[in-house]
């Protein structure tokens, strides 16, 4: 059964998020390195959870988006400079929809293993 679209999205934001997450920690100082780093792991390890479709991945990654979400909005609000807060306010709306794309009813059968 092919992927369907509302899981290969998901699938871009858990990555290029965790590329972007981590590339924008890196630019600012290597000593904050650790917060992307650690949502990175949880983004790539909700994306491996769908892309070996796992029945419980579309769970896990609904906690990952939310968390991460979390972590980003948190970062939009803090005083930062403007360009990590707007990248973070993006990488939030991001995580958000990558976590309503896997309850739609195709990204669930996808993972439950039934023909749609």
């Amino acid at each position: 059964m092919k992927r369907p679209l509302e899981i290969r999205v998901a699938m871009v934001v858990f990555a290029l998020g965790a590329v972007l997450f981590v590339g924008a920690g890196a630019l600012r100082d290597a000593g904050s390195l650790t917060l992307p780093v650690i949502a990175a792991v949880f983004g790539l390890l909700a994306c491996a959870g769908l892309w070996v479709r796992w029945h419980l991945g579309g769970t896990a990654a609904f906690v990952a988006a939310g968390l991460i979400a979390l972590v980003h909005t948190l970062i939009a609000l803090d005083p930062e400079h403007w360009a990590f807060r707007v990248l973070s306010g993006v990488l939030a709306a991001a995580h958000v929809y990558a976590a309503v794309l896997v309850l739609t009813k195709p990204a669930r059968a996808y993972l439950q293993g039934s023909a749609a």
